[in-house]
């Protein structure tokens, strides 16, 4: 990997960056750039199942929910079926409070309940756009060093539905100062859901910047893997599709918890777009990943996730040196793929 070295968004930095940004709370502590650790045994590895895709007049709906691993390091998206009710933004943030039903599921997957126990959501009001969150006093019990997986959890979560672009927090029906981690209570969150935020350091100018949402492997106590997306804040750029490629093969922060199945010294030999279809051309490098068939699933649902935060990209055909491959552990590269619509499901 590089020796690039990544500054942490955190402290009064933070809040200057927020104010520059629009947000820099939807994210994590940061990491140095560096190796990334052991190799992962695929042996007793698989990925969660996921569920039909919900159809029009279905009972549930397949809502996301940002949920911390257990050591509080970074977020994780996960899919959930809900069921479906008038006051469905409110019923999903109830995912997000301590509840027995779903304690050992979480627990299960190394992952943490965003929320201090007995928080209540108390009313949700949505108008042009601005969602203001009502919670009851117990909401500010939270550690202040978790503020900002907190606050992320939130703004990423209620971020989802297609009326919300800002998310605003009042407590008892009051703006209160500030939050407990010193974030200013007034300051409406998002609109960007920029999740585990990282700043490259050769950026300089923080009023002209790129964001990249980039994705990785977690490893879950289960054996479960989910994918974690990384968004990190590079120098301007137009070549957007280069850049991402070029960011997600440094691969994830040393120590994060995230890894990549990615090879080491895979590079890119060229792409092409044309009428929604990608075509990347990676070097023999990428046919030398570890862990069979799940190294491999890994390794394209990675591409596949990263190219598909760019809003022209409908489908993505990996090459290497040249030819579009059948993998020897049976994935097939012969043809287009699209981002998967579902994943870390549980």
């Amino acid at each position: 990997m590089g020796d690039r070295r990544l500054k942490a968004v955190k402290g009064v930095f933070a809040l200057l960056l927020a104010a520059v940004l629009a947000t820099g709370l939807a994210g994590c502590d940061l990491f140095a750039r560096g190796d990334q650790g052991s190799p992962v045994d695929p042996a007793e590895l698989r990925f969660p199942e996921p569920p039909p895709l919900a159809r029009p007049g279905d009972a549930v709906r397949l809502g996301r929910l940002y949920y911390p691993d257990s050591q509080w390091r970074f977020l994780v998206p996960v899919q959930r079926e809900i069921p479906y009710q008038e006051a469905i933004a409110r019923v999903t943030l109830q995912q997000l409070i301590p509840d027995s039903t779903l304690q050992e599921s979480l627990q299960r997957y190394g992952l943490a309940f965003p929320l201090p126990a007995q928080t209540e959501v108390r009313g949700i009001n949505i108008r042009d756009g601005l969602a203001r969150v009502d919670l009851n006093e117990i909401f500010l019990d939270y550690p202040a060093e978790r503020e900002r997986l907190v606050l992320g959890s939130l703004l990423c979560t209620l971020r989802q539905f297609p009326t919300v672009e800002q998310v605003e927090i009042v407590v008892q029906g009051e703006y209160v100062k500030e939050f407990p981690g010193g974030t200013p209570g007034r300051l409406p969150l998002g609109p960007e859901c920029w999740i585990n935020l990282e700043v490259e350091s050769e950026l300089e100018d923080y009023r002209n910047f790129t964001a990249l949402e980039l994705y990785y492997c977690y490893l879950a106590p289960a054996g479960v893997i989910f994918y974690v997306p990384v968004t990190r804040i590079i120098p301007a750029t137009e070549k957007v599709v280069e850049a991402l490629l070029e960011e997600l093969l440094e691969g994830p922060p040393r120590e994060s918890g995230l890894f990549s199945e990615i090879p080491a010294g895979t590079t890119v030999r060229g792409v092409s777009l044309e009428e929604g279809l990608l075509k990347v051309d990676f070097s023999r490098e990428l046919l030398e990943y570890q862990g069979g068939k799940t190294g491999a699933e890994n390794l394209v649902n990675q591409i596949l996730l990263t190219l598909g935060t760019l809003e022209e990209v409908e489908q993505v055909q990996i090459l290497v040196e040249g030819e579009a491959p059948q993998l020897k552990d049976g994935v097939d590269l012969t043809r287009p793929l699209e981002p998967p619509a579902v994943y870390n499901y549980f």
